[in-house]
């Protein structure tokens, strides 16, 4: 026996949800026409994968998480928290951020670095269309750090609402009443590295023609500026670590305090590197190190680091700068 059509339903534009796409501007992003489909079956199945057709990105989907569709939240079964960025969090509506309470734990990336919580949040989360959906109340962590993504799924939730995710295959499959809902990945593309691949395609073009040098574009908005500027030069251009040897411990500073003419000078200087993305608040309990401010010939101020017991931690260079005279 067919089931019957059900037309869509308008709904007052009043009653619709806030949707919270992209802040990034330097990422575009496309949208498969299908997102989502429900079979009447029990069991949670994935097709045959060749491996030519696999999906190569992250699994990206949208929620809505207290009457905002939030786009770009990531399913991240390594993940064992559930996070908002920082970014998507000042966009949600005043009675929600003021839910927000203190956490007291803090992230640790990869990396290495503590990333401290700004606070922690329980939101209502609903996954699905409006036939076929499940729903969940998740704890979310705010950070503030930047990404690609509104948010972050983690591993306990998916586990709450019996969710199966499928990087290979670009999807996230859950049971609802009556039978499986699909839900398919967003694809992100970012513009950077649709840059880069253009220029080396055009290099192998004309690869008879010798090129000294090609410009890769930094940023989306200042597509004039090159390296010297280093105005928000993304990780996947040019990043730098530390090589720090394991068996040094990490040194806190005493705070030397500043003359008001300096103190001045050191706010203006770090405000720039702030505004050119360069540097960005972060709360470091590990290593501290003092600003040293040194006067230039013409009487404005230079502002140095004492890097002195970095420094000590730090492996000699093997190959070392020549005499600069």
């Amino acid at each position: 026996m067919d089931q019957p059509k059900v037309g869509k339903t308008e709904v007052p534009t009043k009653d619709k949800s806030m949707a919270i796409y992209m802040v990034q501007p330097w990422h575009r992003m496309t949208r498969q026409k299908v997102t989502q489909s429900f079979t009447r079956v029990n069991k949670i199945m994935f097709p045959p994968l060749a491996t030519s057709r696999g999906a190569e990105g992250p699994l990206i989907i949208e929620a809505e998480i207290s009457g905002h569709m939030i786009h770009r939240m990531y399913v991240d079964g390594g993940s064992s928290m559930e996070v908002l960025y920082e970014h998507c969090f000042n966009r949600l509506r005043p009675e929600i951020k003021s839910q927000m309470v203190p956490a007291t734990t803090s992230l640790t990336s990869f990396s290495g670095e503590t990333i401290w919580l700004l606070g922690q949040l329980r939101l209502s989360v609903t996954i699905g269309d409006a036939g076929h959906s499940t729903r969940a109340w998740m704890n979310f962590m705010i950070v503030r750090s930047l990404s690609l993504y509104n948010g972050i799924i983690g591993r306990p939730e998916i586990k709450e609402i019996q969710a199966v995710p499928s990087t290979a295959h670009g999807m996230l499959k859950f049971p609802v009443d009556g039978g499986i809902v699909t839900i398919r990945s967003t694809i992100l593309i970012p513009t950077e590295c649709a840059t880069v691949i253009t220029s080396s395609k055009e290099i192998l073009k004309d690869a008879k023609v010798r090129h000294e040098n090609f410009k890769v574009a930094l940023h989306l908005n200042f597509s004039d500026q090159e390296p010297s500027d280093m105005t928000g030069v993304p990780r996947s251009v040019a990043k730098h670590w530390l090589n720090i040897r394991e068996e040094y411990s990490p040194v806190q500073q005493k705070k030397r305090d500043q003359a008001p003419v300096r103190a001045k000078a050191i706010q203006a200087e770090v405000q720039k590197l702030v505004e050119a993305g360069i540097m960005r608040e972060v709360y470091y309990h590990d290593w501290l190190s003092n600003p040293v401010m040194v006067k230039k010939h013409d009487g404005s101020w230079r502002i140095c680091v004492d890097f002195t017991d970095l420094n000590k931690a730090c492996p000699q260079d093997c190959y070392p700068l020549p005499k600069i005279n």
